[in-house]
């Protein structure tokens, strides 16, 4: 899970300023989101459409940002890699789906019986175990349809334990503790509050089962796209091409799904980062992965915003608010660049790793609160301990193989 740190051909100096772009970035996506949310939507400004310009720029950053890289820096590799066929579109609408799936499935559990936003927090928190488990899986049916390059992810016990602790903390610090006060008001309206719910939500069992569902939602995402970016760009065409010269009856769907399950994967033995450097020129960018994926969701984004007539208001609102666009350019930037670390974090160093880091950013985050905005920490210390005895056990593990 922290393969990448101290071995040979693959020092941290490699990995950490990635980790170091991801945090910073986030930390101006999430303060510019919140100045937006704080000052837009309330009197006297209160713009109607701010869901939908905030929505429009996360997408177009995402898509605009490793595209303008990749043109100045990369020799245009994300045009060159851009699918061209609707069959290799297709796989990248697959990964959006699951990328949509993930969201909306935790937004529909909210309106079942006995699912809140606590439940949705602690559910997201622990997707770092099936992260690991789903790529173990991926691996082994990777293996036994052939691809004799791929070697099986193994995670100790060491690595679960970690891994455990580390969910379970950051899933302490997401929530808000509250004072005596408040919990002795809420344990009095308690009966009332569930009665009302229960007669108005659906069962509790589809609001679990919608979260089960987002959260390995959540777990394919990386491990797909560590596949997508080491089997490349013309990976999946140069398989199609070969069954249909050998005469193989076998649908491109098929196809498809097998240059998605049989990439060259590595294990997380300190071995990841060297195999995945021999590959980088054969492989898939980041920007290439970022801009094939993400363009779907804004060009469907861009055109039912005009299709509402909400592009205009938008338009003409940031002209006459300058300071409503700067934030927006830096929600949209923030998360790009973020995006694009993430995605960087995947290639080099696996999907597990990169879900780590995810994880101890919201910890950082909320730890930074308490130095900007001092207050008690509460049952937030006990999280910290958990954090930290998480990092020291994924450390132990590390030594011990």
């Amino acid at each position: 899970m922290t393969n990448s740190a101290g071995v040979k051909g693959s020092p941290i100096t490699s990995t950490l300023p990635f980790v170091l772009l991801f945090f910073i970035s986030m930390v101006f996506h999430e303060l510019a989101l919140e100045s937006i949310n704080v000052v837009y939507s309330q009197p006297p400004y209160s713009f109607r459409y701010l869901t939908s310009s905030i929505t429009l720029f996360q997408f177009g950053f995402c898509v605009i940002l490793p595209t303008t890289l990749s043109v100045t820096c990369a020799g245009g590799d994300v045009i060159r890699n851009f699918p061209r066929e609707w069959k290799q579109f297709f796989v990248y609408v697959k990964l959006s789906a699951v990328v949509y799936g993930a969201t909306a499935l935790a937004t529909m559990s909210l309106g079942y019986s006995g699912v809140t936003y606590v439940t949705k927090v602690v559910f997201k928190s622990a997707k770092l175990i099936p992260t690991m488990i789903v790529g173990v899986i991926m691996d082994t049916r990777a293996i036994k349809a052939g691809n004799k390059n791929v070697k099986k992810k193994h995670y100790s016990v060491w690595d679960y334990g970690s891994a455990l602790l580390l969910c379970v903390g950051a899933a302490g610090f997401c929530l808000s503790p509250k004072s005596d006060e408040d919990a002795l008001m809420e344990d009095a309206k308690s009966d009332e509050i569930m009665e009302r719910v229960n007669n108005t939500q659906g069962p509790h069992w589809i609001g679990i089962s919608l979260l089960i569902g987002s959260v390995f939602c959540d777990a394919f995402v990386p491990n797909i796209s560590e596949q997508l970016m080491q089997q490349g760009a013309t990976g999946g065409r140069t398989k199609a091409i070969h069954r249909k010269v050998s005469g193989d009856d076998d649908d491109d769907e098929e196809v498809e799904m097998k240059s998605l399950l049989s990439s060259n994967n590595t294990d997380t033995n300190n071995s990841h980062y060297e195999q995945s450097q021999t590959r980088k020129k054969e492989g898939l960018s980041s920007a290439s992965l970022m801009v094939n994926t993400n363009s779907i969701g804004f060009c469907l984004l861009f055109l039912s915003t005009i299709i509402s007539s909400q592009l205009l208001p938008i338009v003409t609102f940031m002209a006459v608010h300058p300071h409503f666009l700067l934030l927006h350019l830096v929600v949209g930037s923030g998360l790009g660049t973020a995006v694009l670390a993430y995605t960087e974090l995947i290639k080099r160093s696996g999907p597990a790793f990169a879900v780590a880091v995810a994880t101890l950013r919201k910890v950082v985050t909320v730890f930074l609160s308490y130095i900007i905005f001092p207050k008690a920490m509460h049952t937030h210390f006990a999280s910290s301990c958990l954090v930290l005895a998480g990092i020291v056990v994924g450390f132990i593990g590390k030594r011990r193989r």
